[in-house]
């Protein structure tokens, strides 16, 4: 019976002298080059960035109000959504004043002579409802787009008083048909300097210093 062959054994492993430990420069020249572009990328992002918030800063509305209760010279009556509702299409009428958010009102500066005027309790504005261009058109709350028939001039009288004419349509915020009901409506109407066209502004509540919107508006 033949022995089986012992396989040969392994060849010793060979040792090699250490190499030199001296770094390679090159990959040290590619590692600053690349750190210094990182950091270049991040200076570039951050001015970038504060680039950026300066245009959000200079895209947001310049200034708004505080909130005022609107109320009628003709009537007596102020400025109400009907019913309190939050839907947009809620129409504004006039109604006994009750200290109540959605008989509070203030002035979102549009740029150029021009406000939107926002409903406390939603947030909403008034608009000029399908852009109507006619006498008696519906006024009711809507989200605040800045549309054209959504922005107001508001002018003071010698006497004090507010009128508010649409930018869309030319006409004025009016009391329709000269009523003195709680309950009726505020219409648009071709500016007459009428009574009923005539608001004054009662503050909601005690405010800080003066009111920069109303300033800039008495002063023109």
């Amino acid at each position: 019976m033949l022995n089986p062959v012992n396989p040969p054994f392994p060849e010793p492993a060979k040792e090699y002298p250490m190499a030199s430990a001296a770094p390679d420069l090159s990959i040290l020249t590619r590692w600053v080059r690349g750190l210094a572009a990182l950091v270049a990328a991040v200076v570039v992002a951050t001015a970038g960035l504060v680039a950026f918030q300066a245009d959000r800063a200079d895209a947001q509305p310049p200034n708004t109000s505080d909130w005022y209760t609107i109320v009628s010279r003709h009537s007596g009556l102020a400025f109400d959504i009907q019913g309190a509702s939050t839907a947009t299409g809620a129409i504004l009428t006039q109604y006994t004043e009750h200290d109540g958010y959605n008989q509070q009102f203030r002035f979102i500066d549009s740029g150029n002579g021009y406000y939107r005027i926002q409903v406390r309790h939603t947030g909403q504005v008034l608009d000029v409802w399908n852009f109507s261009t006619a006498n008696g058109g519906t006024i009711a709350q809507y989200t605040n787009l800045n549309g054209n028939n959504q922005q107001w001039t508001v002018s003071r009288n010698s006497a004090g008083y507010y009128t508010f004419v649409n930018r869309h349509s030319a006409k004025a915020l009016d009391v329709y048909n000269f009523s003195t009901t709680a309950g009726s409506s505020i219409v648009q109407w071709t500016p007459t300097g009428a009574n009923n066209q005539q608001f004054s502004l009662v503050p909601a509540g005690a405010t800080c210093g003066a009111d920069t919107v109303l300033a800039d508006i008495a002063g023109s």
